[in-house]
């Protein structure tokens, strides 16, 4: 019942939302700092009324790290609800290197790509890359974007090796990166077929930034592996502090 109620919730917000996307499409020539404020605040509620239709908690530590400036965010990636919670999490929205199918999904492809997502083909290395040098493109113009080194969801408890990418991305645009521990979204869904949504209850940790400058080929490897042991040492940490303060 309760996917159910959230697919027409999902329905029935996209169709709400209508008036302002043609809104934020004539904005998006004429008034950049309009159009980007529309669109952070709508896809904002947007995310935080999906998280609370699903059920689905959250408590966030570390937000002090974000910085002032734009930065690559890089994520672990247990479930599909991972965008939402980035989304609805963070300060503000901003845009997300997302596999190419969402792009099939009507009215949230666009939304998403006023954001500034980039959507990236796993299959073709080159467009993969290409993706990812769309996303960077970014940085200069003032906006942040999310990354998920994994490549893919791991559907649960396990973490993936990190890719390069998203080092070499914010080194290319001199960029700090901003690791962020994403613990239990696959309980939501992934833990049930991938079909049933269940409420459950999700830890984010933001860590301290880091900076990328000048780092070469060997040194861009080490920080991947460095930062997938951060955010997985993250995990337990939080999972304490969050016990201790219960």
């Amino acid at each position: 019942m309760r996917s159910l109620i959230w697919l027409l919730g999902l329905i029935g917000y996209l169709f709400v939302s209508l008036p302002d996307m043609f809104r934020a499409k004539k904005l998006r020539e004429k008034d950049s700092e309009a159009f980007h404020k529309l669109v952070d605040t709508r896809v904002y509620h947007w995310a935080q009324r999906m998280l609370k239709n699903g059920g689905v908690t959250y408590e966030v530590y570390g937000l002090e790290n974000i910085p002032d400036e734009p930065a690559v965010y890089v994520a672990n990636h247990q479930s599909a609800w991972d965008l939402l919670i980035l989304l609805g999490c963070l300060k503000s929205p901003h845009g997300i290197v997302a596999k190419d199918s969402t792009q099939k999904i009507p009215v949230i492809r666009t939304w998403m790509e006023y954001l500034g997502c980039v959507f990236l083909d796993r299959a073709d290395a080159k467009k993969a890359l290409r993706a990812l040098n769309d996303a960077g493109s970014q940085i200069p113009q003032g906006r942040s974007i999310s990354i998920f080194p994994e490549g893919t969801r791991s559907r649960g408890e396990e973490m993936g090796e990190f890719k390069n990418g998203a080092v070499k991305t914010a080194v290319k645009y001199n960029a700090k990166i901003v690791p962020i521990s994403i613990d239990g979204t696959y309980k939501i869904m992934e833990a049930n077929n991938g079909i049933w949504i269940k409420p459950a209850h999700i830890l984010v940790t933001v860590l301290p930034p880091v900076e990328t400058e000048g780092l070469d080929k060997t040194q861009q490897k080490e920080l991947s592996e460095t930062l997938r042991q951060q955010i997985l040492d993250a995990r337990y940490i939080t999972r304490e502090k969050a016990k201790g303060e219960k």
